[in-house]
């Protein structure tokens, strides 16, 4: 996980200066890594930076709070979940933490796609319907798209690099 810190004052004055840092769950040095790209500026007594790319940690925005970059590291490294679906939870609640920790507990997996999920459902419930041995009747009637339509409605649906990551609501 990385982010790009650029300094403002050479931005704003035509140049770019900036590196690539590795952020911690601790803001003190998190900060002391912002302060040493600072420092090397070209511009003399430069202050402020901005976030101004992502690598595989979800996008903040160009002016994230310390303490939400931190938060997040600590959410990552107790995760059990892909990094790309940690990031797409915290992208679709738009960085808010407490939200994404709340929407863990949410979580119940991930699919190539939605139909894969709708029609394992679709399948158990009429494995639980069943009729004794032999075929079960109730299948022979099911519509599985329309089953998978409706079913959408029930969950919080999150495109991930492998397909998707389904949350119920």
């Amino acid at each position: 996980m990385q982010i790009y810190i650029a300094c403002l004052e050479a931005y704003n004055n035509g140049m770019l200066h900036g590196a690539w840092i590795e952020p911690t769950a601790d803001i003190e040095e998190l900060q002391e890594q912002i302060d040493a790209i600072l420092k090397k500026s070209p511009m003399p007594n430069a202050e402020e930076w901005a976030a101004h790319d992502y690598d595989e940690f979800p996008n903040m925005g160009e002016h994230p709070d310390l303490k939400d970059i931190c938060g997040y590291v600590e959410l990552a490294d107790s995760s059990d979940l892909p990094q790309d679906c940690l990031n797409a939870i915290i992208e679709n609640v738009c960085g808010d933490l407490d939200q994404a920790r709340k929407d863990l507990e949410r979580v119940i997996g991930e699919f190539d796609d939605f139909r894969e999920y709708a029609d394992e459902c679709a399948d158990e419930m009429i494995a639980c319907a069943g009729s004794g041995p032999g075929l079960n009747p109730l299948a022979n009637y099911f519509d599985y798209d329309r089953f998978a339509r409706d079913l959408r409605h029930d969950y919080t649906i999150l495109d991930v690099n492998k397909g998707v990551l389904v949350l119920h609501h």
